[in-house]
């Protein structure tokens, strides 16, 4: 009885792992220990370690490793990256413990479905009680005109929410959960997840979600019609709230209006760098010659980010190289504009890994764009067929190149990227083995 109940309670750590980031990144990386080491004592099968795709992660890891050895002075840089291989084990172990409770636990599973459910509904409803009235279930206030929810002063609840959704939508299918009898509720749990997502203010976490909608719509025809109902309750609630001013936030503003002030160089609010009303007519007829990347800030890191690979093209500068040489500098850099990381992870991996660490991210990328469509080509509606669909959609949303994006090297962004390419490869060996 009691090994049954260690089974069944490593179950739980392992779906329950994303959603412990709402405690603090210590739970979380607690969790992933406990299940490499659950890996470790039982796997007596060195046939998992001889799969193709974990040595394609574990080389990548390996040449990480050999980089920040040859690359990076800091210590505390440099001993992350020489242990990044722990994540390609942890996918491996996800992999694995996946495989092992196939047949192991066969009843209570959608119990680890209906915690996150209501641990994630709790959060969107407390995101909108802080919209609506100024502040949340926690007395947590907004700040600079963002909704944060249950993380207080830190603003990451779009970009949580949407590299969580992918993980619910695995489960749903994994666990057959989608009936039609659920549509209703389907329909008002995504509704109040999109609202979430934009209340949150984070203009590329809104991108992203509209990417995921639309490739969910185009391949996964059981989504089709929730999303789709979904994201028109989105657009008329945005049209409400932005026309009535409804809400003690502005997210309306923040994601449309600044954004596009941003990219023309503000060359659109009343006042600009000291122009005079003539000279700033002027600009405005020239708009192509003062646009950005996303804006002022974005566009000097990429610059930088683009300098550095050029200085060191092959090999980079090292993982968190940027971060590196911004420190050398006192973040006081003549080319571009410092930071911790370039903000974008095809440019990151430019710069930091060179043209060897792209041709990884290139083929990386391929390789599931290519198995997304030969999966579609097959037009089977099964839910390992879903599951692989949707953690491959997962999984470019993740590594999407045109965003601005968190450090790749990040541990939290580590950690969310390995734990879906766990999924990644075990609903690879259901579909095509």
């Amino acid at each position: 009885m009691q090994k049954f109940f260690n089974k069944n309670l490593l179950w739980y750590f392992l779906f329950v792992l994303p959603i412990t980031f709402t405690i603090g990144i210590f739970v979380t990386e607690i969790f992933l220990t406990i299940i490499i080491l659950f890996f470790f004592y039982q796997n007596k099968n060195f046939l998992y370690y001889r799969d193709k795709k974990f040595l394609f992660l574990l080389i990548f890891s390996i040449y990480i490793a050999i980089s920040a050895i040859l690359k990076i002075d800091h210590n505390d840089l440099l001993v992350s990256s020489i242990f990044h291989f722990r994540y390609a084990v942890f996918s491996l172990s996800i992999f694995y413990t996946l495989t092992y409770f196939q047949d192991e636990i066969n009843f209570r599973k959608k119990n680890i479905l209906y915690i996150i459910l209501f641990v994630i509904f709790f959060i969107l409803i407390d995101s909108i009680l802080q919209f609506l009235t100024g502040q949340n279930t926690l007395g947590f206030k907004i700040i600079n005109n963002r909704i944060s929810s249950v993380f207080g002063s830190e603003l990451i609840l779009g970009s949580f929410l949407i590299k969580i959704l992918p993980l619910i939508l695995w489960l749903c299918f994994y666990l057959n959960f989608y009936l039609k009898k659920k549509q209703f509720f389907q329909i008002i749990f995504f509704s109040f997840y999109f609202i979430s997502i934009y209340l949150s203010g984070e203009r590329t976490s809104l991108a992203l979600m509209f990417i995921l909608i639309i490739l969910s719509v185009y391949f996964i025809t059981k989504l089709r019609k929730t999303f789709l109902v979904s994201s028109v309750v989105l657009v008329i609630f945005i049209i409400i709230t932005s026309s009535f001013n409804i809400g003690k936030s502005n997210p309306f503003n923040r994601i449309f209006i600044k954004t596009f002030n941003e990219v023309t160089d503000q060359l659109y609010t009343e006042e600009v760098k000291g122009l005079s009303k003539e000279q700033l007519i002027e600009s405005r007829e020239n708009i192509l010659k003062h646009i950005k990347i996303f804006s002022k800030d974005h566009d000097g890191h990429f610059v930088l980010a683009f300098n550095l690979f050029t200085e060191n093209p092959m090999f980079g500068v090292g993982p968190k190289g940027f971060r590196s040489y911004c420190r050398s500098v006192n973040y006081d850099s003549k080319i571009g504009i410092c930071s911790t990381h370039p903000h974008n992870i095809f440019l990151q991996i430019l710069a930091e890994m060179g043209i060897i660490g792209m041709l990884f991210y290139i083929y990386g990328i391929s390789f599931v764009v290519f198995k997304i469509w030969q999966i579609s080509k097959k037009k089977i509606n099964s839910s390992e067929n879903y599951c692989f669909l949707v953690v491959s959609i997962s999984l470019l949303i993740n590594l999407f190149p045109f965003f601005p994006s968190g450090n790749f090297f990040n541990n939290w962004m580590s950690i969310i990227n390995y734990y879906f390419l766990g999924l990644y490869l075990y609903s690879y060996k259901r579909v095509y083995l």
